[in-house]
């Protein structure tokens, strides 16, 4: 009589190998959410900046010529918003070279410190706009 042995199920090692694979590919998952909530964080505190630095635009195209903040002896001007440095400077411009200054030139930055692992980063958003006399 001869004996015929079935095998039913799987060896440990076929068990082991596959909850290794599993696992290096539920890491990798595990990674791209981390790296995806970072890329998120980072494109929220670029739209916020932007508006921002958008915002402060349209108040300085609201003030006159003559304004405080807009006299470029007191560059640079800024003021904050919460984690946010908003800072412009200020220059004169004689537009078509007749001697009188009839618009000004204005850079405004918006920029915020970020905490990394490698330790902190300074971003920035930058606009550049010309005010022309009221």
């Amino acid at each position: 009589m001869r004996r015929i042995s079935a095998q039913a199920g799987f060896s440990l090692i076929e068990v082991q190998i596959t909850l290794s694979i599993l696992a290096i590919g539920l890491l990798a998952v595990a990674a791209l959410q981390v790296s995806a909530h970072m890329s998120s964080r980072a494109s929220a505190e670029i739209s916020h900046a932007s508006q921002l630095a958008s915002s402060q635009m349209e108040v300085i195209l609201r003030l006159p010529f003559l304004h405080s903040e807009l006299d470029p002896a007191s560059n640079p001007h800024s003021k904050s918003s919460g984690k946010y440095l908003i800072r412009w400077t200020v220059v004169e411009t004689d537009l078509n070279a007749d001697g009188i200054f009839e618009s000004k030139t204005v850079d405004l930055a918006v920029a915020w410190k970020k905490l990394l692992p490698s330790g902190p980063s300074q971003n920035q958003v930058n606009i550049a706009f010309i005010k022309h006399e009221d």
